[in-house]
């Protein structure tokens, strides 16, 4: 095949370039190879001991082999169109492409203006005239090449597929989107069509494979259509969102109140992340579309309920605003389908449905029946339909369905006055029980104390039911079990403090009112949430991820909160909430280079803290009479999250705390 291929691959160049050409593929064999090796090596391939590792390096060493074969013809190809052929070769070629595409059903003539919306001659480079070349005898070899052996049908295949269900899901939601027109829906990702995005993306969706041709197909893409949230970022100035703007519309056929699709471009706030309205919907008719086609079993009798729904998280792309404007169309689609009042609930279920507003109950509903048939899914493939029985699958299944829901009503139905309300209770009942003292409460709401206040005044969607304290507590603190998490956070600062009465002396700049602060944020309600979901329901879910990053990115004994992925601001913002107007923990912020990665020494020494005693409980038997060294024994790698100046302070201190054993 490879010998055909070079063979039709000189037919379409000129002499000039043959002698490149014949050697494209060979070229394209030993570069991918290089990157494969380099990606092995950078995401740990061959990791293991003697023969296991040695097995492992020729397994993985084998794969690039077999991968560099498959990929080297249509990676080769992609370079010859993208890179070898002239601009009017490339523009001569897709034209026999498109009329191909015509001609066998994947694209429909009169859609065909709308290909090349996104591109424009007059910000061309010109080209050389010598550079300007066109072989326009050999068109059977150019489609041979790009439409069989590049196997280009496939993206399109792809693309009609998606652009199918598209319109599926616009036609079966229309009413609900009267300021969507139907043109607009009509145009949908044809751009995709066009070389300088089709060639990209048939090297990553069909060949499965990495390449920048693809990286900058993408790129164009998101960065150019309109009803991607990358159009509207700020990395486009307003003056470069207007012209992407003016040329998109210049193709529009439908006009009302004077204006293309009714956008008057003049009147549109460019300096913003917020899309234009037809195009927000456009993205979530979108979203739709992908997953009424890829995770809905493409069933035509699907409920509009079932359809309309997105899960919260893929709503995070939007800005504040405009994620509230399509939460709010979610769930007027969703009430509109009066379907959800006949899914059947749990006692449990209903009892956290009681927490959520009517508007919103109906997209509560349809989340539970979502997530209970996410939970079963994923038990039958995990294979413990098998061991566990039915009656134990099916408790398991309900368990962790209304662990998850529960934290869902918290985060995504309450309003800010009730999770406020919420935590004011779990806090007094965690003082009932002596997990916490009374003034403790400021220091555990340090970081949120700001946002609840922010969203209790201006919130627009207040909770309007009558759920009583005991009811609130018995959700949470009883049957989600955030009792069980007090209880794992109390038990760390037990031995946080015994760390610390054992190595005090060692640290004179660490005062006793750092070590009582120890980790109480965890206790707040948001991070409570994620943390009981993972280490008391071993439930791995967005909500403990975020839950975990805010912890890390927040508070200053973690050195991710000084890490250079966040901002100067950021952690000056961090650290002052953190010391609440406090001078007497020797921190003065002012003073510090948040531009650099060094933890202030108070936190540093927190941090060591922290890790002697996870040691301690975790790894050491919770032995009472280890030694110096004992205690402060850990493996080096423990240390590699600091800087090279904090990991020699931190080396040459515990050198020294060493040292003591011997006097």
């Amino acid at each position: 095949m490879e010998t055909d291929t070079i063979n039709l691959i000189l037919c379409v160049l000129p002499e000039h370039l043959k002698e490149k050409g014949s050697k494209l593929i060979e070229i394209c064999k030993i570069r991918e190879e290089e990157r494969l090796r380099e990606r092995s090596y950078k995401y740990g391939g061959g990791r293991g001991r003697g023969h296991s590792r040695e097995r492992n390096s020729v397994d993985a060493q084998a794969k690039i082999k077999e991968k560099v074969e498959a990929t080297a013809v249509p990676l080769a190809i992609a370079r010859l169109v993208m890179e070898l052929w002239s601009s009017r070769m490339r523009k001569h070629a897709e034209n026999l492409i498109l009329q191909k595409a015509i001609e066998e059903g994947y694209l429909e003539e009169n859609l065909l203006k709308w290909v090349h919306a996104l591109e424009h001659k007059e910000e061309e480079e010109e080209a050389k005239p010598d550079e300007e070349w066109l072989i326009d005898n050999q068109d059977e070899a150019i489609i041979k090449l790009v439409w069989d052996v590049f196997n280009i049908k496939e993206h399109y295949s792809q693309v009609k597929s998606h652009r199918s269900w598209v319109l599926k899901s616009y036609y079966r939601l229309k009413d609900f989107l009267p300021s969507l027109q139907e043109e607009i829906m009509q145009r949908h990702d044809l751009s995709k069509y066009a070389f300088s995005q089709a060639i990209g993306y048939t090297l990553k969706w069909v060949h499965n494979t990495y390449h920048e041709i693809w990286k900058e197909a993408c790129d164009f893409h998101l960065f150019n259509e309109p009803h991607h949230p990358q159009a509207w970022s700020k990395k486009n100035t307003p003056e470069e969102k207007h012209n992407k703007l003016r040329r998109w519309l210049s193709g529009a056929s439908n006009f009302h109140t004077g204006c293309p699709y009714g956008l008057d471009i003049a009147n549109l706030d460019l300096s913003t992340e917020d899309f234009a309205e037809p195009f927000l919907l456009e993205s979530y008719v979108d979203m739709v579309g992908v997953e009424w086609e890829r995770k809905k079993g493409q069933d035509e009798n699907i409920l509009t309920r079932e359809l309309a729904y997105i899960d919260d998280k893929f709503l995070s792309r939007y800005t504040k605003k405009q994620h509230l404007v399509i939460s709010n169309l979610i769930e007027r689609i969703i009430a509109s389908d009066t379907s959800w009042k006949n899914i059947p609930l749990t006692e449990r279920e209903q009892a956290i449905m009681s927490t959520v507003p009517p508007p919103k109950q109906g997209t509560f509903a349809t989340q539970v029946q979502i997530q209970k048939q996410k939970e079963e899914s994923r038990f039958v493939k995990l294979g413990d339909a098998s061991t566990d029985g039915t009656s134990a699958l099916s408790k398991e299944v309900l368990d962790n369905s209304f662990f998850i829901m529960l934290c869902k009503a918290v985060i995504e139905f309450w309003d800010g006055r009730l999770r406020k309300r919420a935590e004011h209770l779990i806090l007094k009942k965690a003082i009932e029980e002596k997990q916490i003292k009374s003034d403790h409460v400021d220091w555990i709401l340090a970081f949120e104390e700001k946002d609840y206040k922010a969203e209790s005044s201006s919130s627009r969607d207040a909770c309007v039911s009558i759920i009583s304290d005991d009811a609130i507590v018995k959700l949470l603190w009883d049957e989600f079990q955030l009792s069980n998490h007090f209880i794992q956070v109390q038990r760390h600062r037990y031995w946080i403090k015994q760390s610390y009465l054992r190595l005090a002396r060692f640290m004179p700049e660490l005062s006793d009112e750092v070590i009582e602060r120890h980790d109480l944020t965890k206790l707040s309600l948001t991070q409570s949430l994620g943390y009981t979901l993972k280490w008391v329901h071993n439930i791995s879910y967005p909500v403990w991820r975020r839950a975990c990053d805010s912890h890390l990115n927040c508070e200053p004994h973690h050195p991710q909160m000084w890490s250079i992925k966040n901002t100067p601001e950021h952690k000056k913002n961090c650290l002052e909430s953190w010391l609440g107007g406090r001078d007497s923990y020797g921190v003065v912020v002012s003073t510090l280079d948040l531009g650099s990665e060094n933890m202030a020494r108070v936190f540093l020494l927190e941090s060591l803290i922290d890790m002697v005693a996870v040691e301690w409980e975790r790894n050491k038997d919770e032995k009472p009479d280890l030694s110096y060294t004992q205690l402060i024994s850990m493996e080096d790698r423990f240390l590699s999250r600091y800087t090279p100046q904090d990991k020699a302070f931190v080396v040459q201190l515990m050198e020294t705390i060493r040292m003591a054993d011997h006097k």
